[in-house]
């Protein structure tokens, strides 16, 4: 058969469906809550506390590195969702490694190329890309969490660290899930994630530097697998019936849980003995647990699951998550995490020196140039998505998993 005919015939039916297959509008929202918490913690520029609506604010600037944790979570649960749908694809590998390519290197090699080829043949090249013009080659290879590791990390694109840690996911899960049941992959995800916390014990008993720990694949991994559990949870039946019967009480669980986190890590802060080894693992709980709620919340609605009217909280959580602001931002998140430092360090603080204002100082100031450079970078994310990254997106319908032929 035909590759057309092959994609004409699946797209009239898919070769299972599943919560792959279908589109959550919370998750979408659940993105856009992780991009700006990277947006506040990595443009605020306040420095002190000035009062209780400055400390509350520094507050969240500083939780903003759970953003980073959300979205390992969010990737573990959607890529190990979509590995065990295809699982028994005749081109399981070819269809998955083609999608996420389209979806991931265009954008990505395409900044690399403007900041190392395009920039130094104009003769234009800022010092933080000088700098890492000797150790580009970590950057291509999706290895800057590495580099930085061992102390040669970009100054350009420091950022790129969690591109390559999800990168190197990417590359390996696949391998590990082909072919294993849900309830197999369930218990997969337990076991990695107690290796990713014995590994944190491990090298912080080798007096490891925090921000190697910080970058590790391994040490960050926990995330991404506890995110796979739960999407090999509601792909067991039991589990799932469960997780629905229960999607009311989900959100004030993970409320709760939240509040313990906080109080046991000393405001989730990573750098304490306690915060860089359970610490990483109660946040991506967390969050694993919010991600449940909405997730049962939306799924239960949408199979009509039960005769009640949800609970009213869990309405208001969708009516959050479900929110344009949210979703549109969670659109365009991959940009938006991109293009954001750059942003900041060759257009924002140029022109905030350039203009002499003490955003530093003051909590409006620092809200507003929030708010200006939080604009800026959703419009050039806005414009690369349509201008450059849907037409690699459009190519995706040409790889979809194949039912196996006997």
């Amino acid at each position: 058969m035909a590759r057309a005919a092959v994609v004409a015939s699946l797209s009239e039916k898919p070769m299972q469906v599943g919560l792959s297959q279908r589109h959550l509008p919370s998750l979408d929202g659940l993105r856009g809550l992780a991009i700006l918490l990277v947006l506040v913690h990595m443009l605020n520029q306040l420095e002190g506390q000035h009062g209780f609506i400055a400390a509350c604010f520094g507050l969240v600037a500083v939780l903003g590195w759970t953003g980073v944790q959300l979205f390992f979570v969010l990737s573990g649960f959607l890529i190990t969702g979509i590995l065990l749908d295809s699982r028994e694809a005749e081109n399981y590998y070819s269809s998955f490694y083609a999608r996420r390519t389209l979806r991931i290197f265009p954008l990505y090699f395409a900044v690399l190329g403007i900041a190392f080829l395009l920039l130094p043949a104009l003769g234009t090249v800022p010092d933080s890309i000088a700098h890492d013009q000797a150790q580009q080659i970590w950057l291509w290879t999706y290895t800057e969490n590495w580099a930085t590791a061992f102390g040669h990390g970009s100054k350009a694109f420091p950022h790129f660290w969690s591109l390559a840690v999800e990168e190197q996911f990417y590359l390996i899960w696949p391998f590990l899930l082909h072919r294993q049941t849900a309830k197999k992959c369930l218990t997969l995800c337990i076991v990695l994630a107690v290796v990713s916390l014995l590994s944190r014990v491990l090298l912080i008993a080798l007096d490891t530097p925090d921000i190697s720990i910080y970058v590790n694949s391994f040490c960050r991994m926990d995330a991404l697998v506890l995110g796979g559990a739960a999407a090999a949870a509601f792909r067991i039946p039991a589990l799932n019936a469960r997780l629905l019967a229960t999607r009311d009480k989900w959100l004030l669980w993970a409320l709760l849980a939240a509040a313990v986190g906080f109080l046991l890590t000393r405001g989730f802060d990573h750098h304490s003995w306690f915060g860089a080894t359970a610490g990483y693992t109660i946040v991506s709980l967390v969050f694993v647990m919010f991600l449940i709620s909405a997730v049962a919340a939306e799924t239960g609605a949408m199979a009509g699951s039960s005769t009640e009217s949800p609970a009213f909280h869990n309405r208001m959580w969708l009516l959050l998550l479900r929110s344009r602001v949210l979703r549109t931002f969670g659109k365009y998140s991959y940009g938006i995490y991109i293009f954001h430092k750059p942003l900041n360090d060759f257009v924002g603080k140029p022109a905030l020196k350039a203009l002499g204002l003490p955003v530093a100082e003051f909590l409006l100031l620092n809200l507003g140039y929030i708010f200006v450079m939080s604009s800026m970078t959703f419009a050039l994310a806005y414009l690369s998505y349509h201008c450059f990254e849907k037409h690699f997106l459009a190519m995706k319908r040409l790889y979809p998993p194949m039912p196996r032929t006997t």
